[in-house]
């Protein structure tokens, strides 16, 4: 065989071989369903309206795979949020500019807050992350209620600058001109994913493999397992808060019942993306196509005239062969890897 088909062949096994390979080809494949149904998908303010709808999901989504590598699991995501959401509406004023600033700083400490029970309750007590986890929600959705027993709540309009800068008030042109070429709800996501880059290259970015990989191993090479599980459920927290003050800039208000269903689908998408539910192996990065993929399997549902009846049915169907194919793609992965070592 010729050097260079040889070395074609290893890029291509190298290519298929990429843990997000079956999310990629996935991707791919729906959109090009979703433009031969949606022909204006891709000009600027249907690509836009897409992002927006994507952002709060994509979030989420980063923040669950960090757990799920980690060897965690995060049943609280959604109420979390919700809760993080009613305390800066509850803590807002719209017509007082620092009250803004005054909400950023209570939910932050209020992330700590929740990265620091589900850490301690997974990392040191040893609960099942299901367990732990899901028993959390529910405090997170108590103190949600306590702040907006009902929808409601203010957002100063500085805070818009998470949602449109365009509709800021006091934003210069040129931030909204710019606004204009690039969507906020982008902007979020590419900080999102900075914040993801720059850990990933520290100590604590390579822990978070290891002790997910193998918790008895990483503990026996010195890796503190506990402190690992809380530094991976606070980070999550603070991906969660981007999250919240994402749709608080949005709806200007607040709601506790607003991330009751999100919890699943930020779930769902990390593990489309490739991440392992057993964790310790696959990309942050790509519980972001992931996510694309189930926004974009919504969107062929609802333009295939399927009747409403029917349309979850089929959407969850579709939903459970992508995360079909992710897994049995990684476990004859993971058993080509075995025959290969024990060969």
């Amino acid at each position: 065989m010729p050097h260079w088909r040889e070395a074609g062949m290893k890029i291509i096994k190298k290519i298929v071989g990429m843990s997000g390979f079956p999310t990629i080809v996935m991707l791919i494949v729906m959109l090009i369903i979703v433009v031969y149904m949606q022909p204006n998908f891709f000009q600027a303010q249907a690509f836009r309206n897409s992002i927006n709808s994507w952002t709060p999901i994509i979030l989420l989504s980063m923040g669950q795979a960090i757990v799920l590598i980690s060897g965690g699991l995060d049943l609280s995501s959604g109420t979390a949020m919700s809760m993080f959401l009613c305390i800066m509406a509850k803590t807002m004023e719209s017509q007082t500019p620092a009250s803004g600033v005054y909400a950023l700083i209570f939910v932050i400490l209020a992330a700590l807050v929740v990265g620091l029970v589900n850490g301690i309750a997974v990392g040191y007590l040893r609960l099942p992350p299901l367990v732990a986890t899901f028993a959390s929600s529910y405090i997170w959705l108590g103190i949600a209620l306590f702040f907006l027993p009902t929808p409601g709540g203010h957002a100063t309009n500085w805070f818009r600058i998470f949602y449109d800068v365009r509709t800021v008030d006091s934003a210069s042109p040129a931030l909204k001109s710019l606004a204009e070429s690039i969507p906020t709800s982008l902007i979020l996501v590419l900080v999102a994913c900075l914040a993801w880059f720059i850990i990933s290259k520290t100590r604590t970015g390579r822990h978070f493999y290891a002790v997910g990989s193998n918790k008895d191993t990483a503990y026996d090479s010195g890796i503190s397992t506990g402190m690992t599980m809380i530094k991976a459920y606070t980070i999550n927290a603070l991906f969660i808060v981007l999250c919240a003050m994402y749709f608080v800039a949005q709806n200007q208000s607040g709601s506790a019942r607003l991330g009751d269903p999100l919890t699943l689908q930020c779930i769902a998408a990390a593990v489309v993306g490739g991440i392992a539910i057993t964790g310790g192996k696959g990309s942050v990065y790509m519980a972001i196509a992931g996510t694309i993929v189930l926004a974009l399997v919504k969107k062929i549902v609802f333009f295939s005239d399927i009747a409403n009846a029917y349309q979850i049915l089929v959407g969850g169907v579709i939903i459970i062969a992508a995360i079909a194919l992710s897994s049995i793609v990684a476990m004859r992965r993971e058993r080509s890897i075995a025959k290969g070592e024990s060969g």
